[in-house]
């Protein structure tokens, strides 16, 4: 695997960035009133939080040490309700703030998966899938928990910190800076550990991508890796990446282990420092034992929000990164002219190549100079090695990609002035490896659109002869198909997008490759198939079995990117040239085999 393929999962970013911040928060524009509500709880709670440490104090000095029962009872009770506030307080902000994660997760994925419906197929070409689907899947939810347990809790742990800070100043200026004087030692603590903590978790990160990629890979090819017996050899690979994240992991746990006892030691060092210092003014008579116990409490409550905020900056490096990386795939432009164009009212189907020229990549051509007619209702094949240029022909008609040089034409209209919708509305491509999704028959017919009544999915099934098959299956239409039809043969998929293409009716028909996989005996149902689909249309065939384009009205030869031939299946023979050879290699054992095809 391409160590550049893990290069940004390996980022893990700054700990702020302004214009991914602002980005970020303007997601929350319309929960605005919600997040401003839980701040408010957050402040509240901590407010509150604030009163109980200084209350237990009073209670210790006015009805302990004084015996007053009366003044136990009422600030007991007083301590009690505030509990009570705080318990519920906490339960509302906790609610509001995963109320609001959740809602900017839904808005997140759900902008995200719309924007890669609209963007072109270069992109896909370029992304692998597994890439695409981390973004929206672990990054977003990272994004998700920024929200629901990041940046209003940090407010509300920096405001209880100062809070507690100015509560031990006020409470007793001497004994609070005192007390305050350990929380360097704090912050020399959380840089050291946190550096090494960000650094860990780069490592777990990018060797969990690794270990996800492998298992991937691994079970998608196990077929290939059980009959070539390489389980040993891809288990013990597998078992590298594994080791790897697991030393990566051990690390990461190792620091995080630590941090925790550190900072309890220094939470020891405060304590002892406010009994020492504090019980030498109480022997003195210049404390309170009850504002002691203040203190004790405050100190004990300082140290919960640092832990917090320390633990939640992987939390802020984590969430910037993972916003650059879902950020940069949101701004990569959509594709153009998908309804910007002048209307298709009706069409005949006559296609017509001028000159066309292209190259996935500059300066390496796949098409030269091609150049062509289809009239309306004809069947035309390509065929061609493969790496030809066939598929990509067939490709720039629905103007998946843009030309680099040349016109194609629909009708005598040059296909950039159609909206790229009503130009693939009137256009059908049917490849070799059809895709099914993991859902009903019926559905994966017509595609989920609801215009298409059930009654005329199955008529169409019936006259693409699928019908059969569809009604001897468990629940018939409605049975659930696994993903990529695994539950089906490969005819039975082929039958189905068969099915699919007719209901979308179109006016020209693409066959990739459509028979490539099939046998003898389905080969024969796949045919009487494709009569019907291709009665009344334009269609273009691309195939590698010659057996299969003998009807077509014209076949046209491709070879390194150039149209080399044209003309009908006999007038081909006859001319013995490329497709003469092309069809000697097909049918023939004999010297003609071996012989070195001709280059044109």
């Amino acid at each position: 695997m391409s160590q550049s393929f893990f290069a940004d999962d390996e980022v893990v970013g700054s700990f702020y960035d302004a214009r991914l911040v602002r980005r970020l928060l303007g997601y929350i524009r319309r929960y605005a009133w919600l997040a401003a509500l839980a701040l408010a709880l957050v402040l509240a709670g901590m407010g509150l939080f604030l009163v109980n440490p200084y209350l237990l104090g009073r209670i210790v000095d006015l009805g302990i040490r004084g015996r007053d029962p009366d003044t136990i009872w009422r600030l007991g009770l007083l301590y009690g309700a505030i509990e009570v506030m705080i318990f519920l307080v906490s339960y509302a902000q906790n609610y509001l703030l995963q109320y609001i994660g959740q809602h900017v997760m839904f808005d997140l994925r759900a902008g995200f998966f719309a924007h890669l419906q609209r963007m072109p197929l270069p992109f896909f070409d370029r992304n692998p899938v597994g890439r695409l689907v981390t973004r929206v899947t672990n990054d977003i939810a990272t994004l998700a928990e920024l929200f629901s347990s990041g940046i209003v809790m940090v407010i509300g742990d920096l405001f209880l910190i100062a809070g507690i800070a100015v509560s031990l100043v006020l409470l007793h200026p001497g004994l609070g800076l005192a007390t305050l004087s350990t929380v360097p030692l704090l912050v020399v603590a959380a840089w050291f550990f946190q550096t090494r903590i960000r650094q860990a978790f780069r490592e777990v990160r990018a060797r969990i991508a690794r270990v996800n990629a492998s298992l991937s890979e691994n079970i998608s090819g196990m077929r290939v890796i059980q009959i070539f017996r390489q389980e040993e050899g891809r288990a013990a690979k597998f078992d590298g990446l594994n080791a790897s994240h697991r030393d990566a992991q051990v690390q990461s746990v190792f620091y995080h282990s630590l941090f925790t006892p550190v900072i309890t030691v220094i939470n020891a060092l405060c304590i002892i420092v406010i009994l020492l210092v504090g019980g030498h003014m109480v022997q003195g008579g210049t404390l309170t034992l009850g504002l002691l116990v203040s203190f004790l409490t405050y100190a004990q409550n300082f140290f919960h929000p640092i832990r917090n905020i320390s633990e939640k900056v992987t939390i802020f490096q984590s969430a910037m990164a993972s916003a650059e990386r879902v950020f940069s795939l949101m701004d990569e432009p959509e594709e153009t002219g998908l309804r910007e164009g002048e209307p298709l009212p009706t069409v005949q189907g006559e296609i017509r190549f001028e000159g066309v020229r292209f190259a996935y990549i500059p300066g390496r051509e796949v098409l030269s100079d091609i150049s062509f007619t289809v009239a309306p209702g004809q069947s035309v094949a390509i065929v061609g090695h493969t790496g030809a240029g066939k598929t990509t022909i067939t490709a720039l008609l629905d103007r998946m990609y843009d030309l680099a040089a040349g016109r194609i034409l629909l009708d005598g209209r040059d296909v950039t002035t159609i909206a790229k919708e009503e130009l693939r509305r009137r256009i059908a491509v049917i490849h070799q490896d059809v895709f099914i999704f993991a859902d009903t028959v019926r559905e994966n017919i017509r595609l989920w659109n609801p215009a298409i009544a059930p009654e005329r999915v199955r008529q169409i099934a019936r006259e693409i002869g699928a019908d059969g098959f569809i009604t001897a299956l468990a629940q018939g239409y409605d049975t659930e198909l696994y993903e990529r039809g695994a539950n089906l043969s490969t005819g039975q998929r082929q039958l189905i997008s068969f099915a699919r293409a007719l209901c979308a009716d179109p006016t020209i028909l693409v066959l990739d490759e459509a028979t490539s996989s099939i046998d003898s005996e389905s080969e024969k149902i796949i045919q009487e198939a494709i009569k019907t689909l291709t009665r009344g249309r334009t269609c273009l065939i691309i195939a590698h079995r010659l057996s299969t384009i003998r009807h077509c009205d014209r076949i046209l030869v491709l070879h390194q990117g150039r149209l080399v031939e044209s003309g009908s299946h006999q007038e081909l023979l006859a001319k013995q040239g490329f497709y003469h050879k092309l069809y000697e290699l097909q049918f023939h054992d004999g010297p003609a085999a071996n012989r070195p095809v001709p280059s044109h």
